[in-house]
């Protein structure tokens, strides 16, 4: 996989970083409505670089950037969550912070998911999980 490291995917929702120090970046577009035809992309490119290994992600909302329903149902099942080890969000927006209460309380994710306010914080936190 090193050759693969550092490498930036755009694929217009989102930009994906496969970092070198082990941690998956995705930095979501702004005004964005995520669904499950995103969701399902990423998942899709995870699969082309990571061969179904485990990583943590991290992932970086963007400004007005909103979930629907089914996408997050859609994240939190074993599919949605075949390549993470464990998921960090940083959150912008009190908006983001009632829908990270949602996703925990009633999605119930089964990989430590944590919200944080800054990418250093999410970072420290994700490279507890980095093999």
């Amino acid at each position: 996989m090193n050759d693969k490291l550092n490498r930036l995917v755009d694929l217009g929702h989102s930009v994906i970083q496969f970092r070198d120090d082990g941690i998956v970046q995705v930095d979501f577009a702004d005004e964005l409505l995520l669904d499950v035809a995103e969701c399902k992309e990423l998942l899709s490119t995870y699969n082309e670089v990571l061969s179904n290994k485990k990583v943590p992600i991290l992932h970086v909302l963007g400004k007005y950037m909103n979930v629907t329903k089914e996408a997050r149902d859609y994240s939190a099942t074993e599919e949605g969550l075949k390549f993470s080890l464990a998921e960090a969000y940083v959150l912008k927006s009190l908006a983001h912070k009632i829908l990270a209460n949602f996703y925990i309380k009633f999605n119930k994710p089964k990989v430590p998911t944590q919200f944080f306010t800054t990418e250093e914080d999410a970072t420290v936190w994700l490279l507890t999980f980095v093999k």
